[in-house]
């Protein structure tokens, strides 16, 4: 019978513990250099984004821990870290739920815009070239029928063979927009007081309403159609070398955006951004002006009104 070989027990494994331990000090170096690499933020870069967040959202980044240039990057004192940076991305704007509404604003006044430089071609194409000043307010796109030209004649409501042939040449453009249009009068400060106009109030009504019958007779539908009048109460401020009173005998066209009111308050704005932040193409609504600013009636004007003045 042959002899069974004598096993020796396998000794315990006093030090398996050393590779847990391993295990874990791999983990954490792992861990540190995440956390070393993420701390680190290239300054040129994250200027570059800073711009780049603030002019895509038309907002100023208000940065909670600013960099500092004379200290180190890195997790001490004077770096930019990943929280730091979290906070910068987070302050990009005060009232996030304000961002859409200022898309929407862009692309609404992108449409007016668009819209605008339609007008321009039609007054290039007919000569009649910087006969209107637009502007985008918070209410639209605003075609003020104000020009070196006079529109209409002191107290009268009649429409100037210029001013039709504005009209006519802009008509086209009118008649093809799905929004309302909104036909504003205005007066020059001079009192009227007669058969025909008793007051202010009707003859700036008189001539938006002389404004709408020659676009509605020239192709745009009167249901789009509807008139303002402000009388005297609105005026402003003309250019050097032009006359104050003629400048607020007008009408203004008013494109209406279809926009809720809060984008609508956020044009003006994104119609300055559009234009390259100086709002250089889009004319500023100029400044109101009272009565006692505006130079005196020209002569002999008093007696085309009939009674105790009149106005263009």
């Amino acid at each position: 019978m042959a002899k069974r070989k004598h096993e020796c027990p396998e000794p315990d494994n006093t030090e398996r513990w050393a590779v847990s331990y391993l295990d874990m000090i791999t983990v954490m170096m792992c861990l540190f250099l995440v956390l070393y690499a993420i701390s680190q933020v290239d300054q040129g870069k994250l200027a570059k984004l800073r711009t780049s967040l603030a002019a895509g959202f038309n907002a100023t980044i208000q940065i909670a821990n600013p960099l500092q240039t004379d200290g180190g990057l890195g997790i001490l004192a004077g770096s930019t870290s990943a929280v730091q940076l979290g906070s910068l991305m987070g302050n990009l704007n005060q009232n996030p739920q304000s961002q859409p509404e200022r898309m929407q604003a862009m692309r609404e006044a992108s449409h007016l815009n668009s819209i605008k430089k339609q007008v321009e071609e039609q007054l290039k194409a007919a000569g009649k070239e910087g006969a209107l000043a637009m502007r985008i307010t918070d209410k639209g796109l605003v075609l003020g029928m104000v020009a070196n030209d006079t529109y209409f004649k002191t107290g009268e409501a009649t429409i100037q063979p210029t001013a039709r042939e504005v009209l006519s040449a802009v008509t086209p453009v009118l008649a093809s927009l799905e929004e309302s249009i909104a036909i504003e009068g205005y007066a020059d400060p001079q009192p009227i007081a007669n058969a025909r106009f008793p007051s202010n109030y009707h003859l700036a009504s008189a001539r938006a309403i002389e404004v709408l019958i020659a676009l509605k007779d020239g192709g745009v539908p009167g249901a789009k159609l509807r008139t303002i009048s402000y009388g005297a109460d609105h005026q402003t401020e003309a250019s050097d070398g032009q006359d104050a009173w003629a400048f607020n005998r007008r009408v203004d066209i008013v494109i209406m955006s279809t926009a809720k009111d809060s984008v609508r308050a956020l044009l003006p704005d994104a119609a300055k951004q559009l234009a390259g932040g100086t709002n250089a193409n889009i004319a500023p609504p100029p400044p109101n002006i009272g009565p006692s600013l505006a130079p005196p009636p020209p002569e002999g004007t008093a007696g085309d009104a009939g009674a105790t003045g009149d106005e263009n």
